[in-house]
């Protein structure tokens, strides 16, 4: 567990004292899945929280007018994704699919609530790291929407 606990150490569960990650990961289960596997789909519910400890997963979304999907980003080993786990309306904002055989630790949110109803120093730290992670998610957006525009209005002409 020592091993997980270093893998996501400078994210989600940054500035945790050892026993609650410990606690924290104590609840997660850890399960393989195969290339190409969706986790779970845009804009359904989100139950589950995934904390990636091999593969790849990428974030996608559907592009307008049935144009397909989009990779918004590429998660590696260290990385969470399923944070609309953790709050309302609990709906997950892009889909989650694996690229190359991939292990993840997974927790439910049933779980997870009740992990953090009963340590709140535990629930804040991770609000917190996910503000800090959303933020950072964020600034890569708005470089990319940046980008872009910018294309579009040196090249649109």
């Amino acid at each position: 567990m020592t091993t997980d606990i270093e893998l996501f150490r400078d994210g989600l569960l940054k500035d945790l004292a050892t026993d609650e990650a410990e606690a924290f990961l104590g609840r997660c289960r850890r399960k393989n899945y195969p290339d190409g596997r969706m986790l779970f789909a845009e804009q359904t519910e989100a139950d589950h929280l995934y904390l990636l400890i091999s593969g790849r997963i990428d974030l996608q979304f559907e592009l307008p007018a049935q144009k397909g999907t989009a990779t918004l980003v590429t998660r590696s080993p260290g990385d969470a994704v399923g944070w609309s786990t953790m709050v309302p309306p609990h709906r997950y904002r892009f889909a989650a699919v694996c690229v190359g055989p991939t292990t993840v630790l997974e927790i439910d949110r049933p779980t997870l609530q009740s992990l953090f109803y009963t340590n709140y120093h535990l629930a804040y730290i991770f609000m917190r790291n996910i503000a800090v992670l959303s933020g950072d998610r964020l600034l890569r957006v708005q470089e990319k929407l940046a980008t872009v525009l910018g294309d579009e209005a040196v090249n649109g002409w």
